[in-house]
């Protein structure tokens, strides 16, 4: 205010809106006001109060927290109205009001068009069974979100009418399942007649039916010598016949075959649905700011690494489960265990794989995931319009954690010259937040061993509340740890630096007084997750090998109960743990090491 500056340091504080004035109160504890006129660096006003309330200016946040509602946040009525007082105005808005108004019609009815569609496809798909139906489920909805997401671009740049975009998936999707029901109808109408056809009908499904139980009969017999083949010899009751140490034999390739054909097809399936979310997300912002598809792909491509970190660990975990529910369905467990094998051998490879995984996950995490995160955020910040472009390394900011208990502010850098322009640095009280010395210069340049301070002043603080002032006659060199290197280095987030990297930056915050409980938590979830994918190998078998024949689905359904459980469990200790009510290591490792006990203490106790 009147050209002075104003710095307010409080131990706590907290905002109120009030919603009825459009008001936003800034309550403070523990307050202390710096006032500092920069033409007058003699006066200097400093005001300390146990509570300090502050009404702050209605431009810098009420604006902000009362941003208008987009068109996909507007029910009926309001999109009916925008579009009627929009027809002659803006014909763009107009066009993107229509595309809304025909999802809210579109979208609800495609549950019937899945179900005219899925009638036909079910009553058809029957070699594959439910696993099956289940991929040719994914890859339906798969081709109504493209259909349907190109048709919402294409109709809001008005290259179709929106009535045809919004509602051109339904239609394609409803002509097929209604063609497919329509022969699906006239195959059984022939089946039903009798003579020379029906005969011959009949006589090839009994004559497939008899070759199935053949191949099933004949399956059972293999699994049956494989499992006598690999269980120990009677005769030769030596430890290592015990052990069985042959690894991988041929009932061990057969079970990796079919996780892996399982965990591929999940993978596949959980990856196309993350995209096709996130796509859906930006679709509007592609159209808008007329993103080139050749970034839209480079995004995808860095993204896709971020999505199989998160993605790995449920797929083992439904790989696990679907796997050794289709074995037991078929009862090529029970043929196993005949043969004289435990299913502690059996579940063997699963455990390889699934540590093999985990191996995979750590350097995806700590390698690779930096450097993708990076990029995909800055693509992001490029497609949705943001202004923070690729040269983010040498935006210039305002204020700096340093490497002490003190806090640096300064206008602009000059990474040539090596320069900071109008720099201030607050120093804090060992104990208390609160300023004990303030330093201001026009000028902070880098001699190659410390910072030297030009054309300014100094202003310490008793613990009375008193002041002393010393302006600079001559150029000062104070001992600061920051180097130049330091402001010309942007400063990442948790997901973009590696174990190292976290490791260091967590060290200096410490070193700074500062507290780092979420961060250190943030830095040992990075060697806890990547184990994550053998820990829901370990806790899904125990639950596989008690599914019995209630198949595959089945399976897929205990998978979702309990990477839900998980992540819950994940949440809770890891807030825990950045809160400080537990040790960073323990609140990052404590999912896994519960979900492991409960998964050897069941395993224990399974009929193996």
């Amino acid at each position: 205010r009147g050209g002075g500056q104003r710095v307010i340091a409080a131990e706590n504080g907290n905002l109120s809106i009030v919603k009825s004035t459009r008001q936003v109160w800034l309550n403070l504890n523990q307050a202390e006001t710096h006032i500092w006129d920069p033409k007058k660096a003699d006066r200097y006003d400093l005001n300390r109060n146990a509570t300090q309330r502050i009404l702050l200016p209605d431009k810098n946040i009420v604006d902000n927290t009362s941003i208008a509602r987009s068109l996909r946040e507007l029910d009926l009525r309001q999109l009916l109205s925008q579009a009627r007082d929009l027809k002659h105005g803006d014909p763009d808005t107009y066009r993107l009001a229509w595309v809304e108004i025909h999802k809210k019609f579109s979208i609800p009815f495609a549950c019937i068009v899945f179900g005219v569609l899925g009638l036909p496809l079910g009553i058809t798909n029957r070699r594959g069974g439910k696993s099956s139906g289940f991929s040719l489920s994914i890859g339906i909805l798969v081709f109504y979100y493209v259909l349907i997401i190109n048709g919402e671009h294409m109709a809001g740049a008005g290259k179709i009418p929106p009535w045809l975009g919004m509602w051109g998936a339904n239609i394609v999707l409803l002509a097929l399942g209604i063609f497919l029901l329509t022969r699906a109808n006239r195959d059984s109408g022939q089946k039903m007649e009798g003579g020379l056809m029906s005969q011959l009908l009949g006589f090839l499904r009994a004559r497939k039916a008899k070759r199935r139980q053949q191949r099933l009969e004949s399956e059972a017999a293999t699994l049956t010598g494989v499992a006598a083949a690999a269980a120990p010899m009677e005769d030769e009751p030596t430890i290592l016949n015990r052990l069985d140490i042959t690894f991988p034999n041929i009932l061990d390739r057969y079970i990796l075959r079919e996780f892996i054909k399982v965990l591929g097809l999940v993978l596949v399936s959980t990856v196309a649905l993350f995209m096709i979310i996130s796509y859906t997300d930006l679709a509007n912002d592609i159209r808008r700011n007329h993103i080139p598809g050749t970034m839209i792909l480079s995004f995808y491509r860095f993204q896709f690494f971020y999505v199989l970190n998160y993605t790995l660990p449920i797929s083992v975990l439904v790989a696990t489960l679907v796997t050794f529910g289709m074995l037991a369905k078929n009862n090529e467990v029970t043929a196993i265990k005949s043969g004289g094998v435990s299913l502690y051998r059996v579940a063997l490879p699963i455990i390889a794989v699934a540590a093999v995984l985990s191996v995979f996950a750590y350097f995806l995490l700590d390698f690779i995931l930096p450097f993708s995160n990076e990029r995909a955020s800055k693509l992001e910040n490029v497609i949705r319009g943001k202004t923070t472009t690729a040269s983010l390394s040498s935006q210039q900011k305002t204020w700096f954690l340093g490497k002490g208990r003190y806090l640096i502010n300064f206008l602009a850098y000059d990474r040539r010259e090596k320069v900071l322009s109008q720099v201030q640095v607050f120093e804090l009280h060992p104990t208390e937040f609160r300023i004990t010395r303030r330093i201001y210069a026009e000028h902070a340049r880098w001699n190659g061993k410390a910072w030297v301070f030009d054309n300014g002043w100094i202003r310490s603080f008793t613990d009375e509340g008193r002041s002393t002032f010393s302006p600079m006659t001559a150029p000062l060199e104070l001992a600061y740890g920051e180097r130049p290197e330091d402001f010309a280095t942007e400063v990442k987030s948790p997901d973009q630096m590696t174990f190292a990297q976290l490791r260091r930056y967590v060290s200096s915050i410490r070193n700074s007084g500062y507290s780092a409980e979420e961060l250190t938590v943030k830095l040992y979830a990075k060697t806890s997750w990547p184990a994550l994918s053998l820990v829901m190998a370990l806790i899904a078998l125990p639950f596989a090998f008690r599914i019995g024949k209630r198949g595959a689905l089945y399976g897929f359904g205990i998978a979702l109960v309990l990477g839900i459980l998980y992540w819950v469990v994940f949440v809770l200790f890891t807030k825990f743990g950045e809160v400080g009510n537990l040790p960073a290591l323990l609140a990052a490792w404590s999912a896994n090491i519960l979900f492991s006990i409960a998964a050897v203490y069941m395993f224990v106790h399974t009929e193996t």
